[in-house]
């Protein structure tokens, strides 16, 4: 009945469209073409992603939601001038077609070859087979067989009403290759994805999936390839561009073919740079390339800027498992900076309406970041967004509106923005997530660590520090934050402790910080690294932090003392599967912190010993002398689930 009701209104049209003058119909279908851009959500976001794909270096997200209206605008007139074919006769086309280099096509016919007029999804390429057969060069065309089969009947009588003949793909095309070795000239479209078997060239600065047909058909019957395309110039005047044509060699090699599906594709995109809305965007063209981008928003802080690198690694991971390379994933990390603390507030509020139909979420955006931040933002493309900390959370939302893309937050964010946002939260259980498809809930902090990994970089680092038979002490020190105070004279006393231990015990032990660290406890530090011949690394990430330092340390310890004020060096130490011992700096309010309820439930659970500093002496020897081996939570599986899923 669809196809009945279909077929009647285009045959409707076409007898209406008879008695209107062209540039008339052409006038109500940008109207159409308009409305169609509001309505079509699902494929408006698709045109969008793929322009941004292709053009975020160079134009603006205003520029692109226009060439994307523009593209439903043109798509409309091509199916209007469709409706309309019946008029096109050697008076339309010499009054609105203007061909250049048609000596192209007379001097590919006169090489006694067959001919393929090979063209994509640009412009009016409904127009092209029968200005070829208008002029003289009767052309068989390859269409794609719609679904509904009157509809698809009446379309097929509309693109032959001029002399051309339509093979649809599917059928049998063995009359493409009689044609061919008959000398004629054949017509195709060849822009689209042609999934995981297809031919992979350079499109755009990405690998994309292309069809090689044509170039094999070529290949086996002798014929030329003349690329083509027929630019609008406005309303129904056309300029057609005829390249000069293809030709393979004596013994054609897959090299060959690919280098020709080069030639053309490059040919496509400069096309279409030049006039970037009257390709056809609508269509997953990169649906099969195996680059994908991660974007990774900092805020400057190392602790949510790692939490959110692990999550970039197990998509990689995850990504590897399905059988990509681990280059095919692009992790990118943009610093983000807002103007002042209000702008957190209005992004947050903003960010619960945001909308990619609304210009004034990116003028938000643009308002509450600096120009920096901004500008790098709005040039980045990618798949995936990841932010840690509820600073970023609402950019978090924005980038992934703007690029259509998958996103995933680390931390609990801002209530009024609400979880349904985000495709994947993972939050800690201490902030009592709720339950909820998209939400996985944590014992630790998300981190780059695993003890099954950690070896490399213990190697690594053990041909640099000489050490000796003795049981080793990794000591990580943190710094103060809004609820704890870890000053130079505890900083003294924790490695005054660590050092008595390490005398008594034949130990040595291994010290790095945090950038939060202080000035004050870098110095004692430095201090003590240069009178204790028993402090064999001090390394101040202020200073110098060499990459694969904390793991490399993780992975020669026996136990690792890591101060209790940040969660992340605490899960470092934990998934490294050491034994751990947590000394808590001073506090700075009276209330119980959500870190000391953390860190008790660690506790409890077996994870961790919780010290004060002047018991540490005890609490690692009780450590050392434990049997067991140190539990480590089920976190990364976990992650590394929803992770495969998102993906």
């Amino acid at each position: 009945m669809v196809d009945y009701i279909a077929y009647i209104v285009v045959r409707l049209l076409n007898r209406i469209f008879a008695l209107v003058p062209i540039s008339a119909c052409l006038w109500i279908g940008r109207r159409f073409g308009t409305a169609a851009f509001f309505v079509n959500k699902k494929r408006r976001l698709i045109a969008y992603s793929n322009l941004k794909a292709a053009f975020a270096m160079e134009k603006s997200p205003a520029e692109l939601k226009g060439i994307t209206k523009r593209v439903y605008q043109n798509m409309v007139q091509t199916f209007f001038e469709v409706l309309n074919l019946t008029k096109v006769d050697k008076k339309y086309v010499e009054k609105y077609i203007d061909i250049a280099n048609i000596e192209c096509l007379h001097e590919a016919v006169r090489t006694g070859n067959g001919v393929v007029l090979l063209t994509g999804h640009f412009g009016d390429w409904e127009l092209l087979s029968l200005v070829s057969s208008v002029i003289g060069f009767p052309i068989l065309v390859l269409a794609r067989e719609q679904k509904m089969k009157r509809l698809n009947d009446l379309l097929n009588r509309l693109r032959e009403s001029n002399g051309c003949k339509v093979i649809s793909k599917g059928m049998p095309t063995k009359n493409l290759f009689k044609a061919l070795y008959a000398k004629k000239v054949i017509g195709i479209l060849s822009d689209q994805d042609a999934g995981k078997n297809g031919m992979f060239v350079d499109f755009f600065g990405r690998p994309t999936s292309s069809h090689s047909g044509p170039f094999e058909i070529a290949k086996r019957t002798g014929a030329v390839i003349i690329p083509n395309f027929a630019v609008r110039q406005h309303g129904p005047y056309h300029k057609v561009f005829l390249e000069d044509y293809l030709k393979f060699s004596n013994t054609v090699s897959a090299d060959e073919i690919r280098e020709n599906l080069q030639k053309f594709t490059a040919l496509l995109e400069k096309y279409v740079r030049l006039y970037p809305d009257q390709w056809l965007w609508l269509h997953k063209r990169w649906k099969s390339t195996p680059v994908r981008t991660v974007l990774v928003l900092s805020d400057g802080k190392a602790g949510h800027i790692n939490q959110s690198l692990s999550i970039a690694a197990q998509i990689k991971k995850a990504r590897v498992e399905r059988g990509f390379k681990p280059e095919d994933t692009v992790i990118k990390v943009v610093d983000v900076k807002l103007k002042n603390p209000i702008a957190k507030t209005l992004l947050s509020a903003c960010a619960s309406f945001a909308s990619w139909r609304c210009h004034g979420c990116m003028r938000c955006m643009k308002y509450c970041l600096t120009k920096d931040s901004y500008d790098i933002l709005m040039k980045t493309h990618s798949e995936y967004v990841i932010s840690c900390g509820s600073d970023l959370a609402a950019v978090n939302i924005f980038m992934s509106k703007e690029n259509c893309a998958r996103n995933v937050i680390v931390m609990k964010p801002n209530i009024a923005m609400g979880l349904k946002k985000y495709d994947l939260a993972v939050i800690p259980e201490h902030d009592k997530p709720p339950a909820a498809p998209n939400v996985v809930a944590t014992r630790l902090a998300p981190n780059m660590v695993c003890r099954d990994s950690i070896g490399l970089e213990g190697e690594k680092l053990k041909r640099r520090v000489k050490l000796g038979s003795g049981k080793i002490i990794g000591l990580f020190i943190g710094g103060d934050n809004p609820e704890f105070a870890l000053a130079g004279e505890a900083v003294d006393n924790v490695i005054r402790h660590i050092s008595e231990f390490s005398n008594e015990r034949n130990a040595e032990f291994l010290v790095t910080t945090s950038r939060r660290t202080s000035h004050e406890a870098e110095e004692v530090i430095k201090i003590w690294s240069r009178k204790d011949k028993r402090c064999r690394l001090a390394v101040l990430a202020n200073e110098d932090n060499p990459p694969g330092t904390v793991t490399g340390i993780l992975s020669l310890s026996d136990v690792a003392v890591v101060s209790g004020e940040s969660v992340s060096m605490v899960s470092e130490a934990i998934s490294s599967g050491k034994k751990v011992v947590v000394f808590m700096p001073r506090k700075k309010t009276d209330a119980v912190t959500k870190h000391e309820m953390l860190l008790a439930s660690l506790e409890r659970e077996g994870y961790i010993r919780v010290s004060t500093i002047d018991g540490l002496s005890r609490a690692v020897r009780d450590a050392l002398e434990a049997g067991a081996h140190a539990k480590v939570p089920d976190d990364a599986e976990k992650i590394y689930e929803a992770v495969r899923r998102l993906i």
